[in-house]
């Protein structure tokens, strides 16, 4: 963006302060069929005065406009895509998204290199959050209250833990790990022993996310059973830990920078809840395979984590539907069984990664 198109620098900043230097950029996304889908900035470096975490905005949400009162409105009944086009005879607000991270800033080194170098972990949050970003660019509903990410709480974190699933797909690392310099492609040795360790700590993961989830509930609960109207939140936190068998520091209160008890109220377990459900949707849709890949790190093998087939089924019968479909529906549609069957096995595959 130029200075002239961003809001967010001095009136006297210099010219070159936004112009050119990537800190914030904005693409217009399109589709052959479907035309037109919407725009996403990033903002993905930090600087002074910024938001401090990463996060998915709605700038603009989607929804179908009438030229007339008597216009039809959309059926969000069906999952036919020309119903929803961009192109149809009606026409559709389309969605403004951005995303806004705090990732390693690119830096020159001392050879003149321009590096914006991302460690792994970096990557999968980026990951992450574009998969919120699909999910409000790629919605067409009738309603804007309706459209992506206005969804059920407990299922909207789907879509984003689906992504993260690209950070740890060898077939996905072997085609952005290059050196930024020779070009040099990552290694399968190398790719294996990352994926590898994806799972080491999963249990303990999982079991921090219970914790976060009852200290959630606590709050936004009935109050205490013996009637006081006070809740000492640090005692509490505390003794979930202790009941848990997770480690506690005595004196702290991390708690009280824990964003989400806010943000989440009351649902903060759907952030978990939806990872068993991503787990099925990725094993089941993106990257199915009947047999385990050693050499990928015991994780399913992702001949087919590229393919078209799989990201269009994910479009068409959950992307596509914001809020305005049950998600057990768009689940058993996408899967092709219901979610409670034997066959899902992809997150308790996680859990008993050794």
């Amino acid at each position: 963006l130029t200075q002239k198109e961003r809001w967010d620098l001095p009136d006297d900043a210099n010219d070159s302060a936004g112009d050119g230097d990537g800190k914030i950029r904005k693409f217009h996304f399109t589709h052959p069929e479907e035309g037109p889908l919407g725009t996403v900035y990033l903002d993905l470096h930090p600087r002074e005065g910024k938001y401090g975490h990463a996060a998915h905005f709605t700038v603009r949400c989607g929804c179908a406009l009438r030229s007339s009162p008597s216009d039809e409105p959309f059926s969000d009944s069906s999952s036919n895509s020309s119903s929803f086009s961009s192109r149809g005879a009606q026409e559709y607000q389309l969605p403004i998204v951005a995303l806004v991270c705090n990732l390693s800033p690119a830096e020159g080194s001392p050879d003149g290199h321009n590096a914006g170098l991302l460690s792994h972990s970096e990557v999968e949050t980026l990951l992450h959050e574009f998969g919120h970003a699909l999910h409000s660019l790629l919605g067409r509903t009738h309603f804007q209250h309706l459209a992506g990410t206005r969804a059920a709480m407990d299922f909207i974190e789907v879509p984003s833990h689906v992504m993260e699933n690209y950070a740890w797909d060898p077939a996905f690392l072997k085609l952005i790990g290059r050196h930024y310099r020779s070009g040099e492609e990552l290694d399968d040795a190398t790719i294996a022993r990352v994926v590898r360790g994806r799972f080491a700590f999963k249990s303990l993961e999982a079991t921090n996310q219970v914790l976060y989830s009852e200290f959630d509930q606590a709050l936004f609960g009935p109050p205490p059973a013996n009637g006081g109207d006070r809740l000492d939140t640090t005692k509490l936190f505390a003794e979930l830990h202790k009941s848990h068998h997770v480690p506690y520091a005595e004196g702290t209160h991390w708690h009280t920078k824990f964003g989400h008890l806010v943000t989440y109220g009351a649902g903060y377990y759907g952030y978990l809840y939806s990872q068993v459900f991503a787990a099925d949707v990725w094993s089941t849709v993106l990257a199915p395979s009947s047999s385990q890949d050693e050499e990928a790190g015991g994780r399913r093998s992702s001949s087919s984590s590229m393919g078209r087939s799989g990201g269009m089924k994910l479009w068409n019968e959950v992307l596509r539907h914001g809020g305005a479909r049950d998600p057990n529906v768009m689940l058993k549609n996408v899967l092709g069984r219901e979610t409670t069957s034997p066959g899902m096995t992809g997150f308790s595959d996680e859990l008993r990664w050794r």
